[in-house]
């Protein structure tokens, strides 16, 4: 069989002989078992003439079709774990905390306390204030007085 190789860069074949390295544009005689035809035809990178070697035993191409169901089962379980590593992301990003919601008193007593940050006591005044929440602590302050005050 002849194979010219057709790509820009050297590539290789799997004779009988063994491996054989072809430059570009050059074209070799190697004998080839048939096994090997269908990754020479997949890749691309040669011109074949001639009939490929009836493979030893008579088989066909069994080692490559297992191959490739092997691939397929390792592709399959992949699969699975990427979509339950996607379920989990999506249940623990909905997940609230557990946490109740603060009276406007628990907040009035963030305020005072020291440990507490203002954007802890910002974002606690927020949930109870909305949009109207101002910007300024003793304000904000005010505001959940107010709302502590009313019925």
């Amino acid at each position: 069989m002849k194979f010219t190789n057709t790509q820009q860069g050297p590539r290789g074949l799997n004779a009988i002989s063994g491996p054989v390295l072809v430059d570009p544009g050059q074209t070799v005689e190697a004998e080839v078992y048939a096994r090997e035809q269908q990754h020479i035809e997949a890749a691309g990178w040669f011109t074949v003439e001639g009939d490929y070697t009836a493979n030893p035993g008579g088989a066909s191409a069994p080692v490559l079709q297992a191959a490739a169901s092997d691939a397929s089962k390792e592709l399959d379980g992949l699969r699975k774990q990427l979509a339950e590593r996607d379920a989990e992301l999506a249940k623990l990003k909905a997940k609230k905390p557990d946490e109740e919601a603060k009276t406007a008193t628990e907040v009035l007593a963030m305020a005072s306390n020291p440990d507490v940050q203002f954007m802890t006591f910002k974002a606690a005044a927020q949930k109870l204030l909305g949009d109207k929440t101002p910007a300024k602590k003793d304000e904000i302050v005010a505001a959940l007085e107010d709302l502590a005050t009313q019925p």
